[in-house]
């Protein structure tokens, strides 16, 4: 049977502690800071402090179109991993696990995984390249600039 899950990986070193790191991305406002300039993200409801199962509603804008997500923390491992799952989004499913790992003291490892199936299924598979490079173009950015952020503020 085939699988029809896609799965990316994105990881970058960044000098600061993992609970830096952990810390920075359970505050909710640093989305926004990480988000490229060619999107749009508004959190349209959300329950602080996070915690598991808590939901979250994101309104998203690309090509000139909104649309409302709603997602699920499934895991929460302070400060290793913070998991959210999609409950409603243009995918058939998706998660997302943000992973922090110590490489010492002063230096972390962001890890950003993704697990995907397309609606539409076998005709979605047509837009799958240009959705991997649009993804990929995305969490370089993400990755870019929380490593700016905050090798600039705690470096």
């Amino acid at each position: 049977m085939l699988d029809k899950t896609i799965y990316l990986n994105f990881s970058t070193e960044i000098k600061v502690g993992m609970q830096t790191l952990y810390d920075f991305h359970t505050d909710t406002t640093n989305l926004l800071k990480i988000t490229p300039p060619w999107m749009k993200v508004s959190i349209a409801s959300i329950r602080l402090p996070l915690q598991s199962m808590g939901e979250i509603e994101l309104d998203i804008t690309r090509f000139g179109m909104t649309q409302r997500w709603k997602m699920m923390i499934a895991e929460l491992e302070p400060p290793k991993l913070v998991c959210d799952k999609a409950l409603k989004s243009p995918f058939a499913s998706f998660i997302h696990y943000h992973k922090f790992e110590a490489i010492n003291e002063k230096t972390s490892k962001l890890c950003d995984k993704l697990e995907f199936t397309l609606p539409f299924y076998p005709l979605s598979m047509l837009v799958l390249p240009w959705l991997k490079r649009d993804i990929c173009k995305m969490f370089d950015y993400r990755h870019q600039q929380t490593k700016k952020i905050l090798e600039n503020t705690y470096v």
